[in-house]
């Protein structure tokens, strides 16, 4: 492997930061705006469903994030290792990085999973049957 190899990695690893952004700055806005409202009157069912699923979905991100970053950090020791002639741990880090990488990736996967979930619970209780 040469020091390219996980140098192409960076830029994936980025774009799913950025995403992974938006997507928490959009639950914190619906949190907000549903706990606000709920402070004046006592809370659905239905309100208490969605708050339990947002709370699940901002774990999920949060696990996202946390597995993506050390992915990121692991391709830079990679690099470090590929640069001082380490070559054999370099493959070991890089092959540990990747599995982060589709740690991240799963948990990706639960939170939109849990989304759709709490977009059907919304559904089912609208007044569109």
């Amino acid at each position: 492997m040469d020091i390219t190899t996980p140098a192409l990695v960076f830029p994936a690893i980025s774009l799913l930061f950025i995403a992974y952004t938006n997507r928490l700055h959009s639950l914190s806005v619906l949190i907000r705006s549903m706990t606000k409202e709920d402070s004046k009157e006592a809370p659905s069912k239905q309100t208490k469903d969605q708050l339990e699923i947002l709370q699940k979905r901002v774990n999920y991100i949060k696990r996202m994030q946390v597995f993506g970053i050390i992915s990121f950090i692991l391709c830079l020791f990679t690099i470090i290792c590929l640069y001082i002639g380490q070559d054999s741990i370099a493959n070991y880090v890089f092959g540990i990085a990747l599995l982060m990488l589709v740690s991240s990736l799963l948990f990706a996967l639960f939170e939109t999973l849990q989304s759709t979930r709490a977009l059907n619970i919304h559904l089912n209780n609208s007044n569109y049957k």
